[in-house]
């Protein structure tokens, strides 16, 4: 028996390899693989079937949102959560889109000026705290602060 030659072997591989890929490509033409696909939990309608909604519908929509989701943030017990925050956020954005669909509704601009004030108070209620830990305040019994030129100068000035 004979040993066959680097270069036959070699050859001979890769068209065991090419052959085996073609195979396996003809049967994913023939047959494409099945793809487990998560269950749907409801029907969804085709776009063209639904007529957009009218801006007053979709501006009584948004306050009502709106209204729900900032009273849900308000009801929160603590001042500071994230839930808060993230609840008057997209009481916010709903408001905005009511008042982009309706500009002159004048309850949907009272609401968004209430999450306003409501987003104002929390983001204070986190900030201050915050503040008064990372702020360096001055330990009482100190000598003042150096003297500047300018000080020097109105001294100077108020002195008979």
């Amino acid at each position: 028996m004979e040993w066959l030659l680097a270069e036959e072997v070699i050859f001979f591989l890769a068209a065991l390899t090419a052959s085996g890929l073609l195979l396996i490509g003809t049967l994913k033409r023939i047959r494409p693989p099945v793809r487990p696909r998560r269950p749907s939990t409801r029907v969804l309608s085709v776009p063209e079937d639904r007529a957009p909604s009218p801006p007053q519908d979709r501006a009584a929509l948004a306050l009502r949102f709106g209204q729900t989701l900032l009273d849900r943030a308000l009801q929160d017990s603590d001042p500071t959560s994230e839930r808060r925050r993230r609840l008057i956020y997209r009481a916010i954005a709903c408001l905005n889109r009511g008042i982009e669909a309706a500009p002159d509704d004048e309850s949907l601009r009272k609401t968004l000026t209430a999450a306003h004030a409501a987003l104002w108070t929390t983001h204070a209620q986190i900030g201050l705290p915050r503040l008064a830990r990372e702020m360096l305040w001055r330990p009482t019994g100190l000598p003042p602060a150096p003297a500047t030129r300018q000080s020097r100068k109105t001294d100077e000035a108020a002195r008979p």
